[in-house]
């Protein structure tokens, strides 16, 4: 891919009247330190809210979530996440705030480096494969600032920058809006979903009927009397952030367990309904996906449980698929939570309390083949959005 700027041909960049620079000369590490309970501001950023590869802070919590030290960061700072390098977590601040003591908060040297270039430098992989290289320590590699602040870097001439910036914040604002659109569409997707389920658009809701959630089927449990060493290799199994994040399972999105000759185990079918049942927080829990593939010999998670329905004369498993995250299901589940600083969920409890009301077969078929088609176009969104980040990833590294 060519891309020429005025007189900047980025596939034949001339770098001859470039500079190398030492990053204390680049940047300045802002080293403030307050108590959340004295920042006296309302935002606090962990390195939970920063996304890989993303310039842009997009989750933020508040200085209450935390105690102990943070530092203070401004509009225009970079917050750099130290811990796990390999991450790439670097993200603007556009606002006045507290942040994770395991991040660095960084201040663009306008004198040797256009502020709004700052960001993307930091995200070359040139910048990044550095940190992970300097990086030290086992389970949790850390930059130490001492042997960041040495580290020399090649940079444009100060008249050459503009441009450079100019391009890639153009290229961001098309990943912006890719995000813009595909999060307005997820939030009239998401008001469909729970209208559909609940009969709110249906001309026949009168014919629609309450059923005891027991009364369908039978609850199974995952994985049990496994040990570490038993993970790694032999059988998939499906992982917990599978059956979170997925209205229905992907096959390809699983770990490995060794499963012994004779073992009772519970290997899943087509049909079944995966629910979380444990979790940080109550909003989360509960959270259910279907299985919607022949699958062979595929176990399930120790941290869910299954539920297998008699047959699909009364609820098809492609409107469980939608039926399980709708309002009213997720209500359910939220507060029937039961835990302090986890939160479980009993399978007794969702058979024996929860009730839904179902429309008959051919109108539950109809509402999935809609909602199937609406999350088929989420799911064009994004990857519109990681093709669109994959050119600015490879913008960021033509320049630097």
């Amino acid at each position: 891919m060519e891309v020429t700027i005025q007189n900047i041909n980025l596939n034949n960049l001339d770098k001859s009247s470039w500079e190398l620079f030492k990053f204390e000369e680049i940047a300045q590490k802002i080293s403030k330190t307050v108590k959340p309970e004295n920042a006296e501001v309302e935002i606090y950023v962990g390195l939970e809210h920063l996304d890989a590869n993303d310039i842009h802070i997009r989750r933020k919590g508040v200085p209450s979530d935390v105690k102990g030290g943070k530092l203070r960061c401004y509009p225009g700072d970079v917050i750099f996440g130290k811990r796990r390098a390999y991450q790439r977590k670097a993200a603007i601040v556009d606002f006045h705030g507290i942040c994770s003591a395991h991040a660095f908060v960084f201040r663009a040297n306008p004198e040797l480096i256009d502020p709004k270039l700052f960001p993307f430098f930091l995200h070359s992989d040139q910048f990044m494969h550095r940190m992970v290289d300097i990086s030290v320590g086992g389970l949790s590699p850390t930059i130490n600032w001492g042997d960041l602040k040495h580290q020399e870097f090649l940079l444009p001439p100060k008249d050459q920058q503009a441009q450079l910036a100019e391009l890639l914040w153009a290229m961001d604002e098309v990943v912006e809006k890719g995000f813009e659109n595909k999060n307005k569409y997820e939030t009239f997707y998401k008001r469909y979903l729970f209208d559909s389920v609940s009969g709110k658009l249906s001309n026949k809701f009168h014919t629609w009927q309450e059923h005891l959630f027991g009364d369908l089927g039978e609850s199974f449990s995952g994985l049990n009397g496994k040990t570490k060493k038993d993970f790694g290799k032999g059988s998939p199994f499906v992982n917990y952030m599978n059956v979170f994040s997925n209205s229905k399972i992907d096959p390809s999105k699983v770990d490995y367990v060794k499963i012994n000759d004779g073992e009772k185990q519970n290997e899943l079918k087509y049909g079944d309904i995966l629910i979380t049942g444990s979790s940080e927080t109550p909003q989360e829990l509960g959270m259910s996906s279907i299985v919607l593939d022949d699958l062979q010999g595929y176990y399930l998670n120790s941290f869910c449980f299954g539920f297998r329905l008699n047959d699909f004369k009364t609820l098809l498993p492609e409107y469980a698929r939608f039926l399980m995250r709708g309002e009213e299901v997720r209500k359910f589940m939220f507060k029937r939570a039961q835990g302090s600083t986890r939160f479980n969920l009993s399978k007794t409890t969702v058979k024996k309390k929860m009730k839904i009301i179902l429309p008959k077969i051919d109108e539950q078929k109809q509402i999935a083949d809609k909602l199937e088609i609406m999350e088929d176009n989420i799911s064009s969104f994004e990857s519109k959005i990681t093709s669109s980040k994959a050119l600015q990833k490879s913008l960021i590294n033509q320049v630097f």
